[in-house]
């Protein structure tokens, strides 16, 4: 039988790098997949991927909640009693179950939707009051329009003509006025609650543009002009949605990311989430490195904890002192409590996609039997590198055997014992290059 020096593993298509990170943050996952159960793998991991898309959910939701909260605390301080909506609560993530999670986050939209809602229309309400409050005439007047008549589904401005008579065409003329008061109100209502202050500003200035309006005809041209003005600030703060949103996806990824470069990324993503930057190309480019070093510092995390977690159920023991090398280098010693003088090597190449092993000594023999040993720990690490195998699979790691040497062929080596536990300084080996 050959000893397995050099194998070559490769993920199956279900281990994305999304599956991976759930993985990682799932402890009933790994261990449904140490315990080798298929059907309870599977089922670990789709639970583990609903779980991490809830919690990408609500994290996206509480961001939208604290933009809004935002934007009424500003728009309170600016019009006062006037505003008077209550934007719902964020959620904090705790033990909550992945269908309470998707049931809030239900709640959320429709509360949302609401809130959002009620603060446009009490902002364009105070919008108006204050535009109008000046006017004097006939629309001073004129009773307050009340929220049903100013939200109704009616047409716009009115088309009216006046008549050859004055007073109709006075009448006419103050109907086609109110009519412009009321989609002028109207209009300011879909003026989203977090749109920018300079187009909040832009918007509000061609509304007194048209409040203000010497005639009919400029009345309506700068009610054109606030339309335009509210849809540009509406397109802008749509993008600064959608740019958050993707944010906040974007530092999910990265929670545990390690990187060195990764916190100025976090921090800057941070300020695309609160909408005071744009989720810009260089950003993006920054981004995507650290998501491409985060994923496959996952997958260097899976193959280790499955390596580790398969060899452990073997019966054999991962060296004291080799946790904090794991992910980074890849590193492992095995050994066995039978064995007090052998041990495995164990490198995983992240970038070679290969696992390479030995059967080393771990402390000089002084007996006649000592090939004869070395040969039989050898046989023993191929056949439970054989069940290794097995296992793997069963994991979604399948592994081609690349470099066999038969065991005796060649001498087992003297390798230097591990450092002390809690350093990460990585065993100098005194192993040949096989």
């Amino acid at each position: 039988m050959s000893g397995p020096k050099c194998t070559a593993y490769q993920f199956d298509e279900s281990l994305s790098p999304e599956a991976l990170r759930a993985v990682a943050r799932n402890a009933a996952l790994r261990e449904a997949t140490r315990r080798r159960e298929d059907a309870a793998r599977e089922a670990a991991l789709r639970a583990a991927a609903a779980r991490d898309a809830a919690v990408r959910a609500v994290r996206t939701r509480n961001a939208r909640l604290a933009a809004l909260t935002a934007s009424r605390e500003d728009l309170g301080e600016q019009y006062g009693s006037a505003i008077t909506v209550r934007p719902p609560e964020p959620l904090r993530l705790g033990t909550q179950s992945t269908a309470e999670l998707e049931a809030w986050c239900a709640e959320a939209d429709r509360t949302l939707a609401t809130a959002e809602r009620e603060l446009q229309e009490q902002t364009a309400r105070a919008v108006a009051t204050e535009l109008f409050a000046g006017m004097t005439g006939r629309t001073a007047e004129r009773r307050p329009v009340d929220a049903a008549e100013l939200f109704a589904d009616q047409p716009d401005a009115s088309g009216t003509v006046g008549s050859a008579h004055d007073a109709e065409a006075e009448h006419a003329d103050e109907t086609a006025r109110e009519d412009v008061e009321r989609t002028l109100t109207r209009v300011l209502s879909r003026l989203l609650p977090d749109c920018g202050t300079g187009d909040r500003t832009d918007a509000r200035l061609a509304a007194a543009r048209a409040a203000e309006a010497a005639t009919l005809d400029e009345a309506r041209t700068w009610l054109t002009e606030t339309r335009l003005r509210v849809q540009r600030a509406n397109a802008a703060a749509e993008t600064r949605r959608r740019d958050a949103d993707e944010a906040i996806g974007l530092l999910h990824d990265l929670e545990h990311a390690r990187e060195a470069d990764v916190d100025p990324v976090r921090a800057l993503l941070a300020e695309v989430a609160a909408g005071r930057r744009a989720l810009d190309e260089p950003l993006r480019r920054r981004v995507a490195d650290c998501r491409a070093a985060a994923d496959a510092e996952a997958e260097q995390q899976y193959v280790v904890d499955t390596v580790t977690d398969a060899l452990t159920d073997l019966g054999y023991h991962v060296g004291q002192g080799f946790e904090t090398l794991t992910v980074r280098d890849g590193s492992l010693r095995l050994s066995r409590s039978e064995w007090p003088e052998h041990a495995v090597n164990l490198v995983i190449d992240q970038q070679g996609g290969q696992m390479r092993t030995a059967v080393v000594r771990t402390a000089a023999g002084g007996g006649d039997d000592d090939a004869h040993i070395d040969v039989e720990r050898e046989e023993q690490w191929c056949q439970d590198f054989h069940e290794l195998r097995d296992r793997l699979a069963r994991a979604g790691l399948s592994t081609d055997v690349q470099v066999a040497v038969p065991p005796g062929q060649v001498p087992v080596p003297l390798v230097v014992p591990p450092v002390a536990a809690g350093t990460r300084a990585r065993p100098r080996y005194r192993e040949r290059d096989r």
